[in-house]
């Protein structure tokens, strides 16, 4: 019996819309994954964090929104002496060594990834405050800056809640074996291939979506061609827009541009990758539905059977005198057959038989007796 395929059950609009969008957010968070996992591995093999930040100046960093570089913010909003020149703040900022401290903590995390250490990364207030201890009498004496209790203590005020948010993250995922090999699984190169396997699932999952509710499958490579070409293409659009930045910085001048310039440079690739992935989805989908387009279109072919050769004409008389019949089945056989090719009979007639081989005896004949003479007759 032929198998009856089962009719697909059309959905209806809001059923597309609701599990398209959750097709969105899911290509969005494996976008989101997969950027972390180029980055990762590109830090981890690279340590270019950690030399990035020992290479950068705190005292000219600029601050976000203000436009003001650390040295002149601390000298307009905490320095009252006229006599302290920007000098001297920005060699009491150099002397806090905040970014090699933080290069230190980055060290210690890549460390954790690697496996070399099972030990999270921990950021204290005490931390903190201890750097402003060691260098209160730098400050003092370049600065004219006193660092008294309660300053300490609004420095750590401030930084408990964020410290501690991030300690915990830090515990939860470094202080586990679990936890651990998750974060090991993530920059290893199997998370690449659960992600692209995860990228085709949700794909063969957009398109049922589109199929059951009466619409071209097609639409699913459109759909993620365009989820994952916009933040892509902006992800390249600011990685352009840094990059040219730097070279509009004034000579003399670091700041944090190293460790900027080495934490964009992953993204160029991830981002010039996904562009060009997602326009390939784009183009892909415009070339099937122009190709179903125009089967649907073309007329159908008429199914011809193969035209066979024919066998060459032999005139009649041309074929009676190369052709004989069977002596014993009455078959037409070639004449210069000497058996039948169907009942292998000889075709040598009596006539054309040769003659008999003479038998030769080889046995000697007896001799003949000789009769008896007279003699003897005439003695009886």
């Amino acid at each position: 019996m032929a198998k009856t395929e089962k009719p697909i059950r059309i959905r209806s609009g809001g059923y597309r819309v609701f599990h398209g969008t959750l097709c969105v957010i899911g290509t969005l968070l494996l976008l989101f994954c997969f950027s972390n996992t180029v980055s990762l591995r590109s830090y981890c093999r690279t340590n270019a964090l950690s030399s990035s930040l020992r290479a950068s100046r705190l005292s000219d960093a600029k601050i976000p929104f203000t436009g003001k570089t650390v040295t002149d913010y601390i000298l307009s909003g905490y320095v009252t002496d006229s006599n302290v020149l920007p000098e001297d703040i920005e060699t009491a900022v150099d002397e806090m060594n905040i970014p090699a401290f933080l290069a230190d903590k980055i060290e210690m995390q890549m460390q954790l990834l690697h496996g070399d250490s099972n030990e999270p990364v921990q950021v204290t207030p005490e931390e903190i405050s201890g750097e402003l201890d060691r260098i209160s009498e730098q400050l003092h004496a370049s600065c004219r800056l006193i660092i008294e209790d309660s300053d300490r203590a609004q420095i750590d005020s401030a930084l408990q809640k964020p410290l501690a948010f991030c300690n915990g993250i830090s515990s939860a995922f470094g202080g586990t074996k679990a936890g651990r090999a998750f974060q090991r699984f993530g920059v290893s190169i199997f998370a690449y291939i659960l992600e692209i396997v995860l990228f085709l699932l949700l794909l063969f999952r957009w398109r049922n979506i589109r199929k059951c509710t009466g619409k071209d499958s097609f639409g699913a490579l459109k759909g993620m061609g365009l989820t994952l070409l916009i933040p892509s293409a902006l992800s390249l659009l600011f990685v352009i827009i840094g990059g040219a930045g730097t070279w509009f910085v004034q000579d003399g001048v670091t700041g944090l541009y190293p460790f900027w310039k080495a934490l964009r440079a992953p993204y160029w690739w991830t981002s010039v990758t996904v562009v060009s992935f997602s326009l390939f989805l784009l183009e892909l989908c415009a070339f099937l539905r122009v190709r179903a387009k125009y089967k649907a279109s073309a007329p159908a072919k008429e199914q011809k059977s193969p035209v066979m050769p024919s066998a060459p004409e032999v005139p009649a008389a041309k074929a009676s005198e190369e052709q004989k019949y069977c002596i014993s089945c009455g078959k037409s056989i070639p004449r210069a057959a000497k058996f039948c090719i169907y009942c292998g009979a000889g075709q040598q007639t009596a006539s054309e038989q040769p003659d008999p081989i003479p038998q030769v005896r080889l046995e000697k004949e007896p001799e003949p007796t000789e009769p008896a003479s007279d003699s003897n007759a005439d003695s009886f």
